[in-house]
């Protein structure tokens, strides 16, 4: 999951990579500029076309499958719109993985150009709150870069090409011969990363794990490297699931989410309807318990006697309306505090504050953008825009009331409009989606079906679920006494507890999600084994899009041992950078050579962190509150250049990294984060080259137009 590799490609691969070395004299970039180049633009290209979708013409403008802005909505045929797309990177993934997807593939034309297309537009026109408002990083912030952080190691992989070699241990498939990996090691464990990668893109590990999966549950034992992959899997997940729900910033509200949706869903209802042994029967039952609407209104709308007339909700908008309530709910309790408190800011401010997050949303984002010109508060701003003189009677203490009435009010108009998008407007949307979702995936639903008991599954994920929001909570001095060892290293588990300076709580470590997911990790296991037995079919189709969709990892050139060939040239985009980079004026290039110089340090020293740190949860000597993955790393670093209001009526806006969440306490937070290397600028570095990347990228998009030359023997 790492977002750049956590070990480089040996020297003997430079063959295999058409990049220059250091002692080339008419060498552009050296492997390690280029290397810096290429991730510099995918990490910026990425987030900016994710962030892209909060504006409402963004996916108008996007391409098929979706319609272009000039096209009828209602209509099923999809329109390539009038020019190149605006999300090049996505698109790509988009046509690539997700419109092959079996079931995905199948779903009708109206659910992109529609349903999904009229969501996503929807949210944008409802403009929900921006984190310079709030004056902290928030939840939608948090996700989007989570996913930019993700989704750019795959467009990095899908670009590039996946490395031809990585070492020794390099295997071309099947069971990965015996080659040992010490589980105690970093490195080990990181070769088998790199050696599972090489052996699915060009061996045939894929082929073969999925006979094996047919045979047995055990995938631990299919062979060593497999082993060990496992094992850096798990770590990598416990790390993620630890920064997500213990050190992010909106870790606890999301805890709190999923415990919430987790309470309300009827899983008894759930195994029951899956009794069912007629597979059809068995979904519309489904269908019926999460979808169907009991109202006069859904009625008279059936029968035509009434047209879009709200009628009510079914029991999924339900739950996501409740629970978007209880949120509002706290965030009311805080507005009334401030408005009662007898010593706080006047009712003038707070009227003023109230009728600013009203107001329509070119009217904030003026706001918003004076209050950054001005280097004022976006408080400060809104008083002086309604009363000058209310700004000059605040006090410090005041400015902080105000800006938390502000941010909390903003946490309403959130959750409101949410609710309205997803659970109030007509036509809905959201229910159409879900329907179409279900229709393309029934042929599949069906046969695994008819082979497979899913109530025994149902209940393991029920169970993973309540041992994670537990395994998520923080832990008592009591519950360390009975801690259990399973899926941990003796020595972490006979070690104390670091030091909470006599608190009767402490957040969980990373070593609590380790455990947690060796110990359940058999719940997947038996679920892969079912479906690959039971069901062949639908687990042959799901192979060979996989073994289509890796093809667009492969570097052209390199000899592979699977079946499917491609003449595709995404692979080579890091070269065709050297040469974009080779265009650029001299004294262009000499000033961004320092630049690429001090990212790849910062690439290294990143690589060298993750390492470390998985080291020392695999040493087991004490609990740590840090994990491996450069993943984390370039997700931090986008959440640490968000821009933030000013802490104090006129002064600089801060930065993600100025107002951190203090939630999971000062030293846990110091340890994790504040450890990590800090990111260089590099913004000459994407102003130069940011257009450049982006129309190679829309050259590679172009390919996709033509069909895939894939062929599946």
């Amino acid at each position: 999951m790492s977002a750049v590799p956590d070990t480089k490609a040996p020297d003997k691969t430079a063959n295999l990579n058409p990049t220059r070395s250091l002692n080339d004299k008419d060498a552009v970039l050296t492997r390690e500029q280029s290397a810096a180049l290429f991730h510099i633009l995918t990490h910026h290209e990425t987030y900016a076309e994710i962030e892209a979708l909060k504006h409402p013409g963004t996916i108008s403008l996007y391409g098929h499958p979706f319609v272009s802005s000039s096209a009828d909505v209602t209509k099923s045929t999809p329109a390539s719109g009038s020019g190149p797309s605006p999300s090049p990177v996505l698109q790509i993934l988009v046509h690539r993985f997700l419109l092959t997807l079996p079931g995905a593939r199948d779903i009708p034309d109206e659910f992109w150009s529609v349903r999904v297309q009229g969501l996503l537009t929807r949210f944008a026109e409802a403009d929900l709150s921006e984190s310079y408002d709030k004056g902290a990083p928030g939840t939608r912030k948090t996700l989007a870069t989570a996913l930019s952080t993700m989704v750019e190691a795959i467009v990095r992989g899908c670009l590039g090409g996946c490395p031809a070699a990585w070492g020794e241990g390099t295997v071309e498939g099947g069971r990965g011969g015996e080659a040992a990996y010490d589980h105690g090691k970093a490195e080990d464990l990181e070769r088998a990363f790199h050696d599972v990668l090489h052996a699915t893109v060009y061996g045939t590990l894929l082929d073969d794990l999925s006979g094996w999966l047919g045979e047995t549950a055990d995938l631990d034992s299919h062979s060593p490297m497999v082993g060990a992959l496992v094992e850096y899997a798990i770590l990598h997940i416990a790390t993620l699931f630890h920064y997500v729900f213990v050190l992010s910033p909106e870790g606890q509200y999301l805890l709190n989410l999923i415990e919430n949706v987790h309470s309300m869903l009827p899983y008894a209802v759930i195994r029951q309807t899956l009794r069912m042994s007629n597979a059809a029967t068995m979904m519309t039952g489904m269908l019926k318990l999460f979808l169907s609407k009991l109202s006069v209104s859904s009625v008279t709308n059936y029968l035509g006697l009434t047209k879009n007339a709200e009628d009510g909700m079914n029991l999924l908008q339900r739950i996501i309306s409740v629970i978007l309530g209880w949120d509002s709910a706290e965030s009311r309790k805080t507005v009334e505090q401030i408005e009662k408190d007898e010593k706080g800011p006047s009712k003038a401010c707070l009227t003023a504050i109230r009728e600013h997050v009203q107001k329509p949303a070119a009217d904030r984002t003026a706001l918003r953008e004076r209050s950054r010109k001005e280097s004022k508060s976006i408080v400060a701003t809104i008083l002086e825009t309604t009363d000058p003189s209310l700004v000059s009677g605040l006090s410090e203490t005041h400015h902080a009331q105000c800006q938390e009435y502000h941010a909390n009010l903003l946490s309403i108009r959130d959750r409101e409009a949410i609710t309205r998008v997803l659970c109030q407007q007509q036509p809905d949307l959201f229910t159409q989606a879900l329907r179409d979702f279900v229709s393309g995936f029934e042929p599949y639903i069906r046969k695994i079906h008819d082979k497979v008991d899913l109530r025994e599954h149902v209940q393991d994920y029920q169970d993973f679920v309540d041992q994670f929001i537990a395994t998520s909570k923080p832990k008592k001095p009591e519950e360390e006494k009975a801690k259990k060892t399973n899926g941990v290293t003796k020595d972490a588990a006979t070690a104390p507890p670091p030091e909470t300076t006599k608190a009767e709580t402490r957040p969980p470590s990373v070593e609590d999600y380790v455990a947690l997911l060796r110990k359940n990790k058999h719940m997947l296991y038996k679920w892969l084994h079912n479906g690959a037995k039971q069901a062949p079919e639908v687990r042959d189709t799901f192979r060979d899009w996989a073994r289509e969709a890796l093809v667009h990892f492969r570097k052209p050139g390199v000899p592979v041992t699977t079946k499917g060939s491609s003449a595709h040239t995404e692979g080579t985009m890091q070269e065709r950078l050297e040469e974009a980079f080779a265009g650029l004026a001299p004294g262009q290039k000499d000033a961004l050579r320092p630049v690429l110089d001090e990212q790849a340090r910062y690439l290294d020293a990143v690589a060298a962190m993750s390492r470390a740190r998985m080291q020392q949860i695999l040493d087991g000597k004490t609990e740590t509150m840090a994990g491996p993955g450069a993943f984390l790393v370039m997700w931090q670093e986008l959440l640490d250049r968000t821009v933030i209001t000013p802490g104090a009526a006129k002064g600089p806006a801060r930065r993600g990294r100025d107002v951190r969440n203090e939630s999971a306490g000062n030293e846990v937070r110091e340890g994790a984060v504040g450890g990590m290397p800090v990111a260089p600028d590099v913004s000459s570095v994407v102003e130069a080259l940011g257009p450049i990347f982006c129309a190679l990228a829309m050259k590679v998009g172009e390919g996709d137009d033509e069909g895939s030359d894939v062929s599946i023997d």
